[in-house]
Parts: C-alpha cells; sequence; structure tokens
C-alpha cells in the first residue's frame, strides 16, 4: 500500500508525521508526503501552488489572540482550497492509494472522499475539545468544572465554528461543483472537528493510539474502510 501524508509544512507537525510515515516504512509500506517541501529524508511532492501556510508565518508571527486565531484560519483554508483542486491529479500521478491528514489542514479529508479513497485524521497538535467539558487549547484559560466554565468553554467552541464556517465559503462551492453532498450542520463526524455547528455531546471519545508496537493488521484494517478515523501520536 502507498500512502500519503498532508500536513501542515512545519516542524511540530512534521516531526511526528514523518515519525509515523517511518514506522510503516518498516512494515513494507510505501509512503510519499504531498504537497510538501521537504519531508526529513522521506519522499515528498512540492504541489503546484504556493504554500499559503508558510508564506504568511513571517505575517502571523506578530499577532496574537484573536487576530493572529483569524488570520491563521483564513490562510490554513486557502491552502486547503488550493489542494482541493490538484489532489487528484497528484494522487494519481503518484500511485497514492490511502491518506493520512493532519486534522490542523482543515476539510483536506474532502478531497479523498471525492475521490472515494481511505483516509484517517492524525492529530499533531494538542486535542481540540469541540465538547466544551475542558477549554480549546487555543485559549489560554484554566480547566474547571464551574457550570460558568463550561459556559465559557462551549462559546469558545460555538466562536472558532463561527470562524470556520466564515472563511469557507469557497471550499464549499468546490465540493457543490464536485457533487459532494455534505450537511454542513450536521455532519455526524464526517468532516473534520469543528466544521459545523458545535452539538455539545456527552462525553465520549474515540481515539486510536499508534505505539512502537502497533500491529500492521491495525493499521491495514483502519484504512482499507473510507471514512473518518482519529488518531493520536502520543501515550494516553
Amino acid at each position: 500500500m502507498k500512502i500519503g501524508f498532508i500536513c501542515l509544512n512545519v516542524p511540530g507537525r512534521l516531526n511526528p508525521m514523518t515519525t509515523l510515515a517511518r514506522h510503516l516504512q518498516y512494515r513494507n509500506h510505501e509512503v510519499v508526503f504531498l504537497y510538501s517541501s521537504g519531508a526529513a529524508g522521506l519522499p515528498f511532492v512540492p504541489g503546484p501552488e504556493k504554500d499559503h501556510f508558510n508564506e504568511n508565518r513571517p505575517e502571523v508571527s506578530k499577532m496574537q489572540g484573536e487576530d493572529a486565531l483569524q488570520f491563521t484560519a483564513r490562510v490554513v483554508l486557502a491552502q486547503t482550497e488550493a489542494m482541493l483542486k490538484s489532489l487528484p491529479a497528484i494522487v494519481q500521478a503518484n500511485g497514492v492509494d490511502a491518506l493520512v491528514l493532519d486534522t490542523g489542514q482543515r476539510y483536506a479529508e474532502l478531497g479523498a472522499m471525492q475521490l472515494g479513497m481511505p483516509y484517517v485524521h492524525v492529530s499533531n497538535s494538542l486535542h481540540l475539545d469541540f465538547s466544551g467539558y475542558t477549554p480549546l487549547c487555543l485559549y489560554g484559560w484554566a480547566h474547571e468544572t464551574t457550570p460558568a466554565a463550561l459556559a465559557r468553554n462551549r462559546e469558545g467552541v460555538a466562536k472558532v465554528v463561527r470562524l470556520l464556517q466564515s472563511s469557507n465559503a469557497s471550499i464549499r462551492a468546490h465540493v457543490e461543483k464536485a457533487g459532494l453532498r455534505i450537511d454542513w450542520e450536521n455532519p455526524s463526524y464526517t468532516l473534520s472537528p469543528l466544521a459545523a455547528s458545535p452539538k455539545f455531546p456527552e462525553r465520549s471519545t474515540l481515539r486510536v493510539l499508534i505505539g512502537l508496537r502497533s500491529s500492521t493488521t491495525r493499521f491495514r484494517s483502519m484504512m482499507a474502510r473510507a471514512g473518518t478515523r482519529s488518531i493520536s501520536l502520543g501515550s494516553d
């Protein structure tokens, strides 16, 4: 199986992703990093368009708070929009069978869905708890369990959701043109977390931890089923 990796081209994302890719190599899988300018010695394929995220890093580094959050979200979604247009050709040219997607590259799974390819999500950063039980890692709030703290957490989630909804019009247009049917208000976790309005479900989490001794069978069975799976790199 040849597995394509898509993640933001920054060390904090690439380092854990390349580590995962090397372990898959040890299990006789082919790996390639798509839309990448380098992957720690692993095969990589640059994208045909500019790297929106890295081109704007100097500018966002001067921002903080809500300004930085809004700017970063728009840049990431612009990058995803460009990827969705070129992904079919890149996948075909490189013989990719399945995709491993960094959750930070919002909505990239739409490309896999359009192609009917199996894919998994990998979280290479702090967990985004969209249930509202703990504060989003985007904010510097302390973890508290009071009713006021839970209301604050959920308002934080709603604010981020509104930000994504206000910035994804071009992606929605691409989805409609491609003939994909997405219920953006009730995605049933088809899309990345925070893709639609938060429902604040009861606390429940499905995570698959891939460690040094993870079996090839488990990973292959996951990849063989098209749909979303969440993988957290690290220990519980």
